[in-house]
């Protein structure tokens, strides 16, 4: 099995879409690269995006269902993970993907949904998630539990494969280097193993003096660590519910300047449809006088408009109390929002320190 592309979609700190083509001349030239970066950066994302698209689920997260999806970028509506790859049955091109309603970060998470296709023709082979793993376990032969022990290592399980039974290892070893060269390979694993236990010998006698700690103080270091992650989803939960009051705040008070603003903009209507009835009978009444003397008509023409000009004025002013008020109480609530900003963001940089001790606790756990 050879994977030839990586396409995923917002997963854990790796926002956005990205795409690895490992059919390109720099990494086919090089014949070998490596995954580097600091912790965070999104090293093992690249190696869950491979194991969600294949199987449904990754070494650090054993089931997404339509309840629960820890892998999906906070703050996002959709993700995905695709992987295209090669056997010596031909191209296949993997897609899982699942989805929040409407796409929304807090709509409700969808059934995920997965398909395996040929990458030559564009053919879907099989579109049900149960019978995608069957068939990727008939295409390379292996099921999870083989791809994750011979293909791709979690942490911590490298030990576990080399410690595993010679029948336990031999099926896994022919499928990834084919059967005529495995007896080659036992015969070098046999010796570097003998090598190795020697090694390991020597380690264990130099490991004599290590301390180990007791049942009672790993349980005690385990329930504090347990505390810590709790508190730490706690306030990451505190934090997202703060931004979201807060994006609902500026959306209440743009709604209530648009209502006050239709408020107005209606009285003024009623007004000008309550002035008009005067205005039509004293247009008769012009159209009546319209045959005297053209100056007679400008001057009432000057009369009117200076009559409407004391009107608007006399609105304008009975209405500025109010405006100033409510201006002032827009700009109360907006102090009041960005106070509570103030507080949310301190919060999260008190707790930062210990955020990064529990990661340092999970390391060292790994370890």
């Amino acid at each position: 099995m050879k994977i030839l592309q990586i396409r995923f979609k917002n997963l854990n700190s790796l926002v956005g879409e990205w795409n690895i083509d490992l059919t390109d001349p720099s990494y086919v030239s090089d014949g070998i690269f490596a995954i580097t970066g600091p912790t965070g950066a999104g090293k093992s994302t690249i190696l869950d995006a491979i194991c969600l698209a294949l199987y449904g689920r990754t070494p650090r997260l054993n089931k997404i269902t339509k309840s629960e999806n820890e892998i999906m970028s906070r703050q996002t509506g959709a993700c995905f993970a695709e992987v295209t790859f090669q056997t010596r049955a031909g191209h296949y091109r993997c897609h899982w993907s699942q989805r929040r309603a409407r796409e929304k970060p807090d709509g409700q998470l969808q059934q995920p949904k997965q398909e395996l296709a040929n990458a030559d023709s564009g053919v879907v082979l099989q579109s049900k998630i149960k019978g995608v793993a069957e068939q990727i376990e008939d295409i390379t032969g292996m099921d999870f539990e083989r791809f994750t022990r011979s293909m791709l290592l979690a942490q911590g399980d490298f030990a576990a494969f080399m410690l595993a039974t010679a029948d336990e290892r031999a099926p896994i070893l022919e499928q990834i280097t084919g059967t005529e060269i495995y007896s080659e390979i036992s015969i070098l694993v046999h010796e570097r193993q003998r090598e190795e236990q020697s090694k390991l010998n020597i380690l264990k006698a130099k490991a004599t003096g290590t301390v180990i700690l007791e049942l009672e103080q790993e349980q005690e270091i385990r329930k504090e660590l347990e505390i810590k992650q709790k508190e730490e989803r706690e306030l990451i939960k505190s934090f997202g519910e703060a931004e979201l009051a807060i994006k609902w705040l500026k959306v209440i008070n743009s709604i209530k300047e648009e209502i006050d603003r239709l408020s107005q903009a209606e009285e003024s209507l009623h007004k000008e449809i309550n002035a008009f009835e005067f205005e039509r009978d004293k247009l008769n009444r012009a159209n009546k006088a319209a045959a005297l003397d053209g100056q007679y008509a400008t001057l009432e023409a000057s009369r009117k408009q200076h009559s409407d000009d004391q009107e608007e004025l006399k609105i304008a002013l009975a209405a500025l109390p109010e405006l100033i008020l409510k201006a002032n109480q827009q700009a109360e609530k907006l102090k009041i929002a960005e106070q509570q900003t103030i507080k949310a963001k301190t919060a999260l940089q008190t707790e930062a320190p210990l955020i990064r001790k529990v990661r340092a606790l999970d390391l060292k756990m790994d370890e």
